[in-house]
């Protein structure tokens, strides 16, 4: 039988409202109680009373808001079907989940959506931020105000957020590059179209995959580095120059999306030879160019997971007042072959 307010509060030598204060995080209540209070509800393994809860919250239902980069990435529809999963299974407790996305990676356009999010309320906030210091300073001041932040996909060390979820992207792109040395046994040249330097994830991934290049026995030369903003055609128009300026160019690396744009480089191009290609997150789109040899591994995120898992690890913390055991959530780094796709 589950413990109630009640007896915890008995337990702890408290009146039932200080413990429920201690639950909720509302100000009040002596550090030493409060510590105390929290030692008995993590040794009975307390959470509240979700049907209850869900009565009261029906009426006054609790807020968050989820902001995704643009849509034209097929990233972001992985993340959008795994969100509306959470949705689905969290709305009957009274939890609603409002999504926005950017048009473009433009922290002008972040802030607005930051600033309509909060006249609604939201109690938290789960977002991939912009690297810039306006939208930093925003997201902070509502954390001071009592909004619970969580970041994911690209983390940024001004923003503490309660919880980081995603990959180790230094990682993730020093397997890249471990692959690439792998496809490129006599070693070679290397184009990089990186998506945004203005997400962490990117540089980061960028980090990884030309520090591990580096070590390699086989000489890999990065010939040059360019920005497409996940757009298909502007990784049409970097993949079709390198391709033009650089005739012997043996690979391609894109530290996200744009892989549809890079086939048609290759095709407008008339290429022969055989350039080995690698990209980040799988999606249909990738899963294609997999199947037709167009690609030859994709790094993998699992888009739809981390889409639902950022709204339960929001309920778990706003609804069933669940501590994270720890402020990384990692996700695993997938390396996906045609093999697996066909």
């Amino acid at each position: 039988m589950a413990i109630t307010i009640n007896e915890i509060a008995k337990l702890a030598n408290v009146s039932r409202a200080t413990v429920d204060k201690v639950i909720h995080g509302r100000p009040g209540v002596k550090e030493e109680t409060k510590v105390r209070i929290q030692e008995i509800l993590d040794n009975l393994d307390y959470h509240p009373n979700l049907m209850g809860k869900a009565l009261v919250m029906s009426k006054n239902p609790v807020k968050i808001g989820v902001i995704l980069t643009p849509d034209y990435n097929p990233y972001v529809q992985g993340l959008l079907s795994g969100i509306a999963k959470g949705k689905r299974e969290f709305e009957a407790f009274g939890f609603e989940v409002i999504t926005r996305m950017l048009t473009a990676l433009e922290p002008a356009e972040m802030i607005s959506i930051l600033l309509d999010l909060e006249s609604q309320n939201i109690s938290g906030l789960a977002l991939i931020p912009i690297n810039d210091p306006a939208v930093i300073q925003k997201i902070n001041q509502m954390q001071a105000n009592g909004v619970k932040v969580m970041t994911f996909n690209s983390p940024l060390e001004e923003i503490k957020g309660f919880r980081y979820m995603g990959q180790d992207h230094k990682k993730a792109g020093m397997v890249a590059a471990g692959l690439m040395e792998k496809l490129l046994p006599e070693g070679g040249e290397v184009g990089v179209i990186i998506s945004s330097a203005i997400l962490s994830c990117h540089p980061d991934r960028l980090q990884g995959f030309s520090s591990r290049l580096a070590e390699c026995k086989n000489p890999i030369r990065i010939v040059e580095i360019q920005e497409n903003q996940d757009k298909r055609e502007e990784a049409f128009r970097i993949a079709l120059d390198y391709l033009n300026r650089y005739p012997d160019l043996d690979g391609l690396y894109l530290s996200g999306n744009g892989s549809e744009g890079v086939k048609s480089a290759l095709m407008v191009a008339g290429v022969k030879k055989d350039i080995k290609i690698i990209c980040h997150d799988q999606s249909p789109e990738t899963e294609a160019l997999l199947k037709e040899g167009v690609l030859d591994f994709v790094i993998s995120q699992n888009a739809y997971n981390q889409g639902y898992q950022l709204v339960r690890l929001m309920f778990d913390h706003l609804i069933k007042m669940i501590k994270p055991s720890s402020y990384y959530y990692e996700i695993p780094i997938e390396i996906v072959s045609r093999e697996i796709v066909l």
